[in-house]
């Protein structure tokens, strides 16, 4: 790029940057080994601390959602990454600290439905039962990274009819409800943790998820669509209840795909 031009993609300079593809200029990057060491640090480092920064923001209830709206991006990683890196957080966590596998949602299956089809399941296809345990959790990553995105569509579609005159496109919407179901991972981790160490009662444990989950989402609300505390609050409550219902049968339609995938 000596020459002012973009070896990139030939477009002529007019800083460090290229305006047209963002390649910066190189020219003097490569010339030394501690050259290099830098450059190497700055990559590594810049993945690393956007990705920190952004599940950081993202436990600001609608902070990122706000800031990527009004175009604010640059610092952050866009929603689909943040959803997928929460997903990543969950599944390398939640068998450590939640017990999230096979064993675990058996210890956890108080009206022993789950144990009944998974039984059902290994005499069906003669797996044993370490084998069935080892394919059901692998096939729990996929389907439960893959089946949260009908809660998105879902989610989106409710949030674009109560917030119908707030925002003339869908985009918004879907950003909010990423974000929302994205932090869903965190919680849903963080329950799940506290459950593995106390072991409360199930319906005390989804009083408590749904509690923070409305916590979030009222905040995420009233950063994003800047409507008085009380009819915030009103949607709230009813985007999170229908939400409930709507996440019900997906989450045992999850369950049963994988058993069936198993």
């Amino acid at each position: 790029m000596a020459d002012g031009i973009c070896n990139n993609c030939g477009t002529r300079l007019v800083g460090p940057y290229c305006h047209a593809c963002g390649q910066k200029e190189v020219d003097d990057e490569w010339r030394s080994i501690g050259a290099i060491a830098r450059q190497l640090w700055s990559e590594i480092a810049s993945f690393d601390f956007k990705s920190a920064r952004s599940l950081g923001a993202l436990l600001r209830p609608g902070f990122l959602s706000a800031e990527f709206i009004a175009g604010r991006r640059a610092r952050y990683l866009g929603p689909i990454k943040v959803y997928f890196l929460c997903a990543a957080v969950f599944f390398v966590l939640a068998p450590l600290v939640a017990g999230f596998t096979f064993e675990g949602q058996i210890a956890r299956d108080p009206d022993g439905r789950f144990r009944a089809m998974a039984d059902a399941r290994m005499a069906a296809t003669g797996m044993p039962r370490q084998l069935f345990a080892e394919h059901y959790n692998s096939n729990a990553k996929t389907v439960y990274t893959l089946s949260p995105i009908l809660s998105v569509l879902a989610f989106t579609l409710l949030l674009r009819v109560v917030f119908r005159r707030r925002f003339d496109r869908l985009g918004p919407h879907v950003v909010v409800a990423v974000h929302y179901v994205a932090f869903f991972y965190l919680a849903a981790l963080a329950t799940g943790a506290v459950a593995q160490a106390l072991h409360p009662n199930n319906w005390l444990l989804l009083a408590a998820m749904q509690a923070i989950m409305g916590c979030y989402l009222f905040g995420a609300l009233r950063r994003v669509y800047r409507e008085t505390t009380g009819v915030t609050l009103a949607k709230a409550a009813v985007l999170l209840l229908l939400a409930f219902v709507i996440d019900s049968p997906i989450n045992i339609a999850a369950r049963t795909l994988i058993i069936g995938l198993t």
